[in-house]
């Protein structure tokens, strides 16, 4: 099984969550066959899901009979319930962002990812770009575990638990946007899930 962190927007490969994630999978996974990998790419929508698509592509074409599990993180939820609908792969999300185009018309504008020193611009013509995805999204059920904070100061979870009321959800109240108070303490359950067979 490859288990693959996707992080959220202006946040990268070495993201607080994806480390946590990699150092269970080291201590708690070694010799289960479970590798872990913290995937990165581009910060602009389009070459963003593009680049995800080649790199899971290349993977499940090298290992067709693998098992592949996403933990997507906030616009990294939002780009993993697209990916596991594509893929037909399990998908955690952590508060992910719904509606993206709706949340991202605010921050049109020259961009700084500190994370990765990475400059990049969100212009108007992406906003449509991210409407089309939303529109096309499939919500998988089967293949989805959501994980919302109620103390998120980014995104209301609240569309969150419209947009997947069909699914598998556990509100965490005294989590924040990045959850920040114990993410810790999910590793296990997130670990089952990836594990339980489909």
């Amino acid at each position: 099984m490859l288990l693959c962190y996707v992080h959220g927007f202006l946040s990268g490969p070495t993201a607080t969550k994806a480390k946590a994630l990699r150092a269970y999978v080291q201590e708690h996974e070694a010799g289960s066959g479970i590798s872990f990998e913290a995937l990165d790419y581009p910060d602009t929508p389009r070459e963003a899901y593009a680049s995800l698509q080649e790199q899971l592509g290349s993977w499940r074409r090298e290992h067709p009979h693998e098992e592949l599990v996403l933990v997507g993180s906030s616009m990294g939820g939002f780009l993993s319930t697209l990916l596991s609908a594509q893929f037909v792969c399990k998908a955690v999300l952590l508060n992910p962002c719904t509606h993206p185009q709706n949340y991202f018309v605010k921050l049109i504008g020259p961009q700084f990812n500190a994370m990765t020193e990475r400059k990049f611009e969100l212009t108007p013509d992406m906003m449509p770009y991210l409407q089309s995805l939303d529109d096309a999204t499939v919500i998988r059920p089967d293949l989805l575990k959501v994980y919302l904070g109620g103390q998120d100061e980014v995104l209301d979870y609240r569309m969150s638990m419209l947009r997947y009321s069909g699914c598998d959800i556990s509100f965490v109240p005294y989590e924040d946007h990045a959850f920040t108070r114990n993410f810790a303490a999910l590793i296990p359950e997130i670990m089952a899930f990836a594990k339980a067979p489909r």
